[in-house]
């Protein structure tokens, strides 16, 4: 069973009576954010979780650059005036980078890394969600690794970037909802002619008249 992320509250939608939209709120939100420091958390959180356990992939010692690519793929072919409609225009899979920087000793780098690499190893098809002050990112996996030491920002000091790829997630339901039957077949009957798999029952029956009446090929 997948692991979830709680659900956040709710937008209020309406003041006194009075619709508003959710953009005007998140900017209410964060204009009294930006006035009012004290409500804001102490430590910005960060978490990369595994989506099935729940599980931090990693703690690095200090959380680095967060690029994040949202695109829009938009028909290249002549529209009639009035006629863009919602399937000129798709959604991509979102994808962003994040570095994390880990310091310490050569084996405590090393180790670090390493047990990064194995989550990776074993658990290729992994989905994630990521935590971010930005925003939570949920159901992504894993496309690139990469990581460096540079000499003028000090060469005990280990920059991870991690590439992260959108796996949009769809729920399928049958259309037959609750009322699909489950398939079902015939014991195996020896009719004077072979049949490699179980055959059902009124493929049986027309197979026993066939050999009581004789017909070719029964």
């Amino acid at each position: 069973m997948a692991w979830s992320l709680p659900s956040l509250p709710k937008l209020p939608l309406q003041v006194g009576g009075m619709s508003i939209a959710p953009a005007a709120v998140l900017n209410v939100v964060s204009l009294i954010a930006k006035n009012l420091p004290g409500i804001n958390p102490p430590k910005p959180i960060y978490a990369i979780l595994n989506a099935t356990s729940g599980i931090n992939l990693t703690i690095p010692a200090s959380w680095g650059e967060l690029i994040f690519r949202k695109q829009w793929q938009v028909s290249d072919y002549p529209i009639e005036a009035g006629g863009f409609a919602a399937y000129n225009k798709v959604t991509r899979p979102g994808q962003f980078e994040f570095t994390l920087i880990q310091t310490g000793s050569d084996l405590a780098r090393f180790t670090w890394l390493e047990a990064i690499k194995q989550q990776i190893k074993a658990a290729p098809l992994a989905r994630y969600h990521v935590i971010t002050p930005q925003g939570v990112y949920t159901s992504y996996t894993i496309t690139g690794l990469s990581y460096q030491t540079r000499a003028d920002r000090g060469s005990n000091m280990l920059y991870l970037d991690l590439q992260f790829s959108e796996v949009p997630q769809i729920e399928a339901p049958s259309l037959l909802g609750d009322k699909v039957a489950a398939a079902a077949s015939g014991p195996l009957a020896k009719l004077g002619r072979v049949f490699s798999t179980a055959t059902a029952a009124p493929v049986a029956a027309v197979a026993r008249a066939g050999a009581a009446l004789k017909i070719p090929g029964f």
